[in-house]
């Protein structure tokens, strides 16, 4: 069983009012009983007559005090019988102030615990909102802030050093967006300098065979730079913030990127079997074309030699939308699956085709920003199977 601060601070302030009350019942007792001994009542019956006869004018010689036995005055039968009436209503009157008192001692305690569940609640309120603030927050709301108007007490040092992190992170994740843009930008000048560079050797009339080699070689080393650092900006924007929410259709990115990486199957030998149906979601359209597109890169970069083939399937049941993509290709033990879902790494049976193992952790990143579930199989005459979920979007959704 869980056990809160608030039940924590509800037990202490009870139990401090239970011991209080406890004394005060018990101390109440002791004086009544104390009051009303039989010899505090002789001593106050002696006096109230006394009091009496002096207003009356009467003297009455002192006289020393009997010997006391047990049940009353010594030779005095009406006092005898005077005393144990006065003990038996005694009696009486201190059960009956011992039953009230225990009564009113377990009422009391009830609406005590209430009313220390209530205070506890009250104290720990500020702690609460600090609670469900940092529990709603994520890389769309830093700029949320809690409100800094209460009293300068622990609570408001709290609230503003809070106010203060998230400002921080806030700066953090901005820092971070105008740095993938800015190496987008600065990274590609260069490598389309060089591209263009290449490209000119090859297309003069008569170059040397080294100047040949050399531009065929700067250019393959282009296109992996380039295809390296879209993957790390395609991470680098699943990791900070989904910018866009926009109805789009998971058959319709499927086909755009089967019909692009037709003319790469078509030269490789690869067929490609392309079944789709409507498989509406709510997402970052660049970001899942992305994810899409390297599930099939994937899939046509890792095929055997032998009869090659791809299959893409995208279907939406129960709620879900369902991209499936897989391949003839080298035969993979399933304990090998998880490793090939980090990043950098592709796996043993992979290390010698060319690749820098971004593919599948740019699909299960993706993935997760959309609230998606990654699923990977070995296939049973070789290859991989990879199935993505993601929630399905509703109309009211797309309204």
């Amino acid at each position: 069983m869980r056990v809160t601060i608030r039940t924590k601070l509800t037990a202490l302030f009870a139990l401090l009012f239970v011991v209080l009350a406890g004394v005060l019942v018990t101390t109440a007792y002791l004086f009544v009983a104390s009051a009303t001994t039989p010899e505090a009542q002789r001593a106050d019956r002696q006096q109230l007559l006394e009091e009496a006869l002096a207003e009356q004018g009467i003297t009455v010689p002192a006289t020393p005090s009997p010997t006391p036995v047990p049940g009353g005055r010594p030779d005095d039968a009406v006092g005898q019988v005077l005393d144990s009436i006065a003990l038996e209503a005694r009696q009486r009157v201190l059960d009956d102030l011992l039953q009230r008192s225990l009564l009113a001692f377990a009422l009391s305690a009830l609406v005590a615990v209430a009313l220390a569940w209530w205070l506890a609640g009250r104290v720990l309120r500020p702690v609460d909102e600090i609670s469900h603030a940092a529990s709603t927050l994520s890389e769309r709301t830093l700029d949320r802030r809690l409100p800094e108007d209460g009293p300068d007490d622990e609570f408001g040092r709290l609230r503003r050093a809070f106010n203060g992190m998230l400002g921080r992170l806030e700066a953090a994740f901005d820092a971070r967006q105008r740095f993938a843009a800015d190496a987008s930008h600065e990274l590609r000048t260069p490598l389309a300098v060089l591209r263009a560079s290449a490209d000119n050797v090859l297309s003069s009339s008569r170059p040397s065979k080294q100047a040949r080699e050399l531009a065929e070689e700067v250019e393959q080393q282009v296109g992996r730079a380039d295809s390296l650092m879209t993957s790390l900006l395609t991470l680098a924007r699943a990791d900070d913030v989904i910018h866009t929410r926009e109805p789009v259709d998971l058959a319709d990115i499927a086909a755009e990127v089967v019909s692009a990486a037709s003319p790469r199957a078509t030269a490789a030998g690869i067929a490609i079997d392309l079944d789709i149906a409507d498989a509406p979601v709510l997402g970052d359209p660049v970001l899942l074309e992305r994810m899409l597109a390297n599930l099939v890169d994937n899939a046509l970069r890792y095929n055997r030699d032998a009869d090659p083939w791809v299959r893409c399937r995208v279907r939406t049941d129960a709620g879900r939308a369902f991209v499936e993509v897989s391949n003839a290709g080298p035969a993979l033990a399933a304990a090998d699956i998880p490793a090939l879902f980090e990043r950098f790494s592709r796996g043993d049976q992979r290390s010698e085709i060319a690749g820098h193992g971004l593919g599948l952790p740019i699909v299960a990143r993706v993935a997760r920003v959309h609230e998606g579930v990654v699923d990977a199989w070995p296939g049973d005459e070789g290859g991989l199977g990879v199935r993505v979920s993601l929630p399905a979007r509703h109309d009211e959704q797309a309204a």
